[in-house]
């Protein structure tokens, strides 16, 4: 019956799957283009200095794609709140869904609010969600799922061209967040324009005409996920959703 009653959530789920190849071999194909140019340089001073020569538009495709993959996946999470009240015999008001709030739920408003989210639910299926800190501060990635898709709904989500995530073939930069911005590489500013010059600081490397540098197309959405490689974004909400369903089944039976 748990299956039978997940089965709305997984097809969400695989079509937000569905969506995100089709993000993937957009991405591989703007990148068959070679869409930027960065030589190295020196400034007046001697020093080496990085101009990116080339720096292309993203396309349409890859924004619209990435909107498509986060909303598929916000939406299986409400799927999945409706499924938790109708696993008691419960009917979903207009109101269920699953709750993601931009901060802890701690005054009355959002008490209120979270309780019209999940009512019908099993107590202790509500206890479980609460547990999870779905608000900023608390489980982080979940609250930028459910921002970004909040922004998707009005307007096209901003990627661009790129975070430098990698120099001279090192590993790529570890997946670290300054408040809601990504670590990247210091010195270097966030989405290549054809103009740009910059001098990139990483521990251990150092810059000349040798220089080769690794760039993603990343979200840049400002105090929401500044700076987030896009494949690397659509993987984690992708493996979250489906640990927060897998969590949440047992409430099903």
């Amino acid at each position: 019956m748990a299956y039978e009653r997940m089965a709305d959530v997984r097809q969400k789920v695989k079509w937000a799957e569905h969506h995100f190849k089709g993000v993937k071999t957009s991405i591989k194909d703007f990148m068959g283009t070679r869409p930027y140019e960065i030589k190295v340089e020196s400034d007046a001073d001697g020093n080496p200095e990085v101009h990116v020569i080339k720096a292309e538009p993203i396309p349409a495709s890859i924004r619209l794609g990435c909107g498509d993959v986060i909303q598929n996946l916000r939406s299986a999470l409400d799927y999945l709140a409706c499924a938790l009240v109708r696993a008691i015999g419960c009917i979903p008001s207009g109101q269920t869904e699953f709750p993601v709030f931009d901060g802890a739920i701690l005054n009355s408003k959002d008490k209120a609010s979270f309780q019209r989210k999940t009512k019908g639910m099993r107590q202790e299926a509500i206890d479980q969600i609460l547990s999870m800190h779905p608000y900023q501060g608390g489980d982080n990635l979940l609250w930028r799922l459910h921002r970004l898709n909040r922004i998707d709904k009005h307007n096209m989500l901003v990627t661009t061209l790129g975070n430098i995530t990698a120099i001279n073939g090192l590993p790529p930069i570890e997946d670290l967040w300054d408040g809601n911005r990504w670590g990247w590489v210091s010195g270097v500013p966030l989405g290549l324009k054809a103009g740009d010059k910059f001098c990139p600081q990483l521990p251990g490397v150092t810059v000349d005409k040798t220089t080769g540098f690794f760039a993603e197309i990343v979200l840049n959405e400002p105090n929401v996920a500044e700076g987030y490689p896009v494949v690397l974004a659509l993987t984690q909400f992708h493996r979250h959703v489906f640990d927060v369903c897998g969590a949440l089944s047992w409430a099903l039976r």
